[in-house]
């Protein structure tokens, strides 16, 4: 009987793939060690150049899965009537990580407490907890976010003092401070009052509140 035997060839073979844009594979140092590029399929081919014999596989590459998502910033804080923007990060099961706020849809457990919009951004509605949750497929990551009932203690105007010439427009900006010591532009939230409108008036119409004019004919 012929005597058949086997033998690792794995660092003799001429090693190389029939698209090295989905798969490359080492001819050099890592003989035979196969790399990934992206999702398709590739032909993996061992030639022994003594006995000109080729071996091949087929090989198909797939696309990383998503394994988890972070929801950052983790435990925050947030007042009444402001807002903080959340941002997911997906990890896949290549290790590698990706910035997905975009693609995730956001979630509040408790909408009388917090809202978020499609971008991640979360509105504070009433004192409370919540939990906010990123969900793409069947992933889903959560925080929590802490509504505080911070009230407005004080009202600032700028520029202040406030000169126009006649005929000419200059706009206000009311910024509010709060009693958890943080402030806001509330410019939009307030109501605009001249104590004199024969000599200026404000805007309080949506998208130009806080907008003075100064009426052409006074001197």
């Amino acid at each position: 009987k012929d005597l058949v035997s086997t033998q690792d060839l794995t660092s003799s073979v001429s090693w190389s793939s029939s698209d090295a844009t989905v798969v490359s594979v080492d001819d050099s140092a890592n003989k035979g060690l196969a790399s990934a590029k992206k999702a398709g399929s590739a032909t993996i081919s061992a030639k022994d150049t003594a006995s000109n014999l080729t071996g091949t596989l087929g090989l198909t590459v797939t696309s990383a899965n998503l394994v988890s998502i972070d929801v950052t910033p983790a435990a925050s804080t947030l007042s009444v009537g402001r807002h903080l923007a959340f941002t997911a990060t997906g990890t896949y099961s290549d290790n590698t990580t990706q910035n997905i706020t975009s693609l995730v849809a956001w979630s509040s457990s408790d909408a009388a407490v917090a809202t978020i919009d499609a971008a991640g951004s979360a509105t504070g509605v009433a004192a409370g907890s919540a939990n906010i949750k990123a969900t793409l497929g069947a992933i889903s990551g959560t925080t929590t976010l802490s509504v505080n009932a911070a009230v407005l203690t004080s009202l600032s105007i700028s520029p202040s003092p406030g000169t126009i010439a006649k005929g000419t427009t200059q706009q206000f900006i009311a910024t509010g401070t709060y009693s958890d010591g943080s402030t806001q532009d509330i410019s939009s939230l307030v109501t605009w009052l001249s104590s004199d409108t024969s000599v200026a008036t404000v805007s309080n119409l949506a998208g130009t509140r806080g907008l003075a004019q100064r009426f052409p004919d006074w001197t």
